[in-house]
């Protein structure tokens, strides 16, 4: 069987990237977390639109600075990305007037945004020598699933932030396992 080798390019994008796929995935298992602990006492809209919108800028900022270490369209998706992410953030931490369905219809939006430039990224790095677009197809096909899912699960709040906060956390996994990888060919590139 024949095994595919990184190449040296690849390394030296990877000794600059892994940091940032870290960051994101750890970030997002702890958002993910804490969306968990809303349910306990069954938190209001308010506190979940705080976690999420707080979460969306820290994304959006990690997604920002990973886009100035890229060159060409992954650049451009990612920035755009970090922008779509820092301006939801925002407007979920600015916007107290919202009702529950505006602020789904938010989530929604942004999760099938992020999503979708995530797959998009990731279908054009597939055609490189890495094995890491898999984990960003993964991550972009949760953002994709949590945009359909708060639609469909509109009228359920709790469903909402349980499933929101599943798949964040397995959202967070995937970026570890990607930053882990990126790491590890930094080091063999």
């Amino acid at each position: 069987m024949a095994v595919i080798q990184p190449s040296h390019e690849y390394g030296s994008i990877a000794h600059r990237v892994w940091p940032w796929s870290m960051t994101r995935g750890a970030l997002a298992v702890i958002f993910g977390i804490l969306g968990f602990a809303l349910l306990l006492p069954m938190g209001t809209m308010r506190s979940f639109a705080m976690v999420i919108g707080i979460f969306a800028i820290l994304d959006g900022v990690a997604n920002g600075v990973d886009a100035a270490r890229w060159r060409g369209s992954t650049m451009v998706l990612r920035g755009i990305a970090g922008l779509v992410g820092i301006v939801f953030g925002v407007m979920a931490l600015v916007m107290t007037g919202v009702t529950m369905t505006q602020l789904t219809w938010m989530l929604a939006i942004w999760a099938f945004v992020i999503g979708g430039l995530e797959v998009v990224d990731n279908i054009i790095q597939r055609s490189s020598e890495h094995r890491d677009w898999m984990f960003g197809m993964i991550m972009g096909g949760f953002g994709l699933a949590l945009g359909v899912v708060s639609v469909i699960a509109m009228p359920l709040l709790t469903t909402l932030i349980w499933y929101a906060a599943v798949a964040i956390i397995l959202w967070g996994i995937a970026g570890l396992i990607m930053g882990a990888s990126e790491r590890r060919l930094s080091h063999n590139g």
